[in-house]
């Protein structure tokens, strides 16, 4: 029930190769995860995080829980399972919590949602809860996103139909049924104290991820989504669409995933691979014996981009994620499949080191267990999900203290 209060039981563990804690923060029955990396899951003191957990039942909710004694508040009533979305084909359509949904402002300690097809706007402090927006009847949405002055929200969606597909990969299925039919994606933006709402958009492709830039809400870096698509990244600036690191000139052995603004959005963070043809299921394969996996930086210019690579072998899945300046960086994969490092990224000499910071184990099957890594906002704290230790496919939230300096380190 919203309002609820319940306590979480810490669990420590060292890691033994860094010797940091690891601090397991969930331990009730269920799934556990914290918001996807493009928001925030900490409180501007960074003295609480938020996190999704369905409480061992159908029903997923948004909770508040307290670094100090664990004790967790619960913010939604969703009581109608998972909502049909974008990561969450299995679930019913227009009813429920859209567990991609959910956008956290530290600012203004403000949580956006979407539960039955009603786009919601919580305040923390109050626990008042307003209906800011009712989605049109027949569309499947995706990941959300507030402006980084809290005024506006910004959320893409496109028709149901596109959902409609056979057996398969629904990632590529529904892009190929998308890139066919030539359908747009809408990309709808709210003005939160008013409710006024406009399409600021329309764009052939499947939009899944929108994140509006850190100080100009007429900026929104936008993806292409499904599979190993030919052109993943996107900005809508000034009426205008234009490509962020053009892909045509890779062809079809290029793979670039995971865009985010860098803190004062003079670029943007991306990561990818070399080598790889266009087909998901070879994604980690090798290609005439030949990967090389990169993490990338793309100034305001066209065509300005930086791009430093890892040594050979270093191909495994991850994600990339952003301190407070753009040399900052988490990774839950790439150097090594089961751990999470700190990168070092010294984009105008080409220098890129790392730090180990500890194994986070996760089987990365579904969704939900994927670590994605972030940062507190003063850069101390590390929060990643992981179904280590866990039910497999069924996560839990865990906390890493960058103080604790006994870490091995490596470099390329």
């Amino acid at each position: 029930m919203k309002g609820s209060i319940t306590y979480q039981a810490f669990v420590d563990r060292k890691d033994e190769r860094s010797g940091r804690t690891v601090r397991q923060l969930t331990s009730a029955a269920g799934n556990h995860h914290h918001l996807y990396f493009t928001s925030s899951s900490f409180t501007q003191g960074n003295d609480h995080v938020l996190f999704l957990s369905d409480s061992g039942g159908g029903s997923p909710n948004v909770f508040k829980l307290s670094l100090k004694d664990g004790q967790t508040v619960q913010l939604t009533d969703n009581r109608k399972g998972i909502m049909k979305s974008y990561v969450y084909y299995d679930g019913t359509p227009y009813e429920g919590l859209a567990k991609a949904s959910p956008s956290y402002h530290p600012g203004t300690d403000s949580l956006l949602y979407i539960q039955d097809q009603e786009v919601r706007l919580i305040h923390l402090p109050t626990m008042e809860d307003r209906v800011v927006h009712r989605l049109p009847e027949g569309v499947m949405t995706g990941f959300t996103h507030i402006s980084g002055d809290g005024e506006y929200a910004c959320v893409p969606y496109i028709s149901a139909d596109a959902f409609d597909v056979g057996e398969g990969n629904p990632f590529t299925l529904i892009r190929d049924k998308v890139q066919a039919g030539r359908t747009e994606s809408h990309v709808l933006v709210i003005h939160l104290p008013t409710g006024r709402s406009e399409i600021k958009f329309r764009h052939a492709g499947w939009i899944t991820h929108v994140q509006f830039h850190p100080d100009d809400s007429e900026q929104i870096l936008f993806n292409h989504e499904g599979g190993m698509v030919a052109q993943r990244i996107w900005l809508y600036k000034d009426g205008v669409v234009s490509k962020i690191r053009d892909q045509s000139a890779g062809g079809d052995r290029l793979w670039i995933c995971h865009e985010m603004w860098d803190s004062d959005g003079s670029g943007v963070i991306y990561h990818g691979t070399r080598g790889v043809p266009n087909d998901p299921s070879m994604r980690h394969a090798s290609v005439n014996g030949s990967i090389q996996s990169f993490v990338g930086y793309a100034g305001r210019r066209q065509g300005e981009e930086i791009e430093m690579s890892f040594p050979d072998g270093m191909k495994d899945y991850g994600h990339f994620t952003l301190g407070s300046d753009r040399t900052m960086l988490l990774t839950d994969g790439i150097i090594d499949a089961e751990s999470l490092h700190c990168c070092r990224a010294d984009w105008e000499s080409g220098r890129l080191e790392w730090d180990y910071i500890c194994r986070h184990g996760s089987s990365f099957s579904v969704q939900d267990v994927h670590p994605h890594p972030i940062f507190s906002h003063d850069d101390r704290l590390v929060l990643f999900t992981s179904d280590t230790h866990n039910e497999r496919s069924k996560g839990n939230l865990y906390l890493v203290d960058l103080g604790e300096e006994q870490s091995e380190a490596g470099n390329a």
